[in-house]
């Protein structure tokens, strides 16, 4: 779980990012500034995902040669009787959807296995989805087509549990692609809920700030002689904007940990000077 200081140490970041002379609006740079700092957490989330992936798609292989094996037998049956085009056209759709979504796992296999960018890796997962998506709507189809078809339900009783078979894999893939826990693959789901929550709560903090930027500023100009910000190096004046917002605008957050925190960031990211600055300016503020 992400903590406080990390949240903090993003803004910052993030900040010191986005706030350059005649640069693009902070706004605009969000989705790139992401990408950059969470990289690490991505790539390793991708990786485990296509991981967990070819896992569960394992024993897929086999109930795909049972269903290939049975469906020219089920089609020529169906041929001969009249009337049984909407379960003859259901199945083939069936055959032709998983026949895609062993394109794609052999794909994303070979990606894997070459160990492929993580962009390459996360298209060859969209494409995963994307067939195991079509799947699941081809199975309805079928389950609808035997209901009107009481008859052939028992017939094709061997099919459809080949069928069903094949649906609990595609459950599972289901399961990942909506960061739904399963049991052994928890953690898939635990780190994009992180990863997600990082971002939303520190772009609430990067919100806040900008948005009161401007009394911010004059705060700080009211108490700082000869105070003005494009004087002051971007790291530390984002540290500053950062601890003057939380002190003015945050009071659940303790005033003596906001200036702390402060001057540690500034330790990590800046140098002693600043951090003694960035001390001073936030304990006159308090006072």
């Amino acid at each position: 779980m992400y903590k406080r200081r990390q949240i903090r140490e993003a803004t910052v970041q993030f900040l010191s990012f986005a706030d350059l002379e005649e640069g693009p609006d902070a706004s605009d740079v969000q989705d790139e500034f992401w990408q950059i700092i969470q990289e690490g957490s991505l790539r390793k989330l991708t990786k485990a995902r296509a991981k967990a992936i070819l896992h569960i798609a394992q024993g897929r292989e086999s109930r795909i040669a049972r269903l290939a094996k049975r469906t020219p037998l089920a089609l020529a049956e169906l041929k001969a009787v009249d009337g049984t085009t909407t379960l003859s056209s259901a199945l083939k759709k069936i055959n032709i959807q998983e026949t895609n979504l062993s394109t794609a796992l052999n794909l994303l296999k070979t990606a894997n296995r070459a160990q492929s960018d993580d962009h390459a890796l996360d298209i060859q997962l969209e494409e995963v989805f994307a067939a195991n998506r079509s799947i699941t709507a081809g199975r309805l189809e079928w389950q609808h087509a035997l209901e009107d078809f009481p008859a052939w339900k028992n017939k094709l009783e061997d099919l459809t549990a080949n069928i069903n078979h094949l649906s609990r894999i595609s459950e599972r893939l289901h399961a990942i692609h909506s960061d739904k826990g399963l049991p052994g693959l928890e953690h898939l789901s635990t780190s994009q809920k992180e990863i997600t929550s990082f971002r939303r709560e520190t772009e609430t903090l990067i919100k806040g700030v900008l948005s009161n930027k401007a009394s911010i500023d004059a705060k700080l100009i009211s108490i700082v002689e000869n105070y003005a910000p494009e004087r002051v190096a971007p790291v530390d004046r984002a540290i500053l904007r950062i601890g003057t917002y939380e002190i003015l605008y945050c009071p659940d957050i303790p005033i003596a940990v906001s200036i702390n925190e402060a001057i540690e960031i500034a330790k990590k990211f800046s140098d002693t000077e600043s951090s003694r600055f960035i001390n001073g300016v936030l304990d006159a503020l308090e006072k």
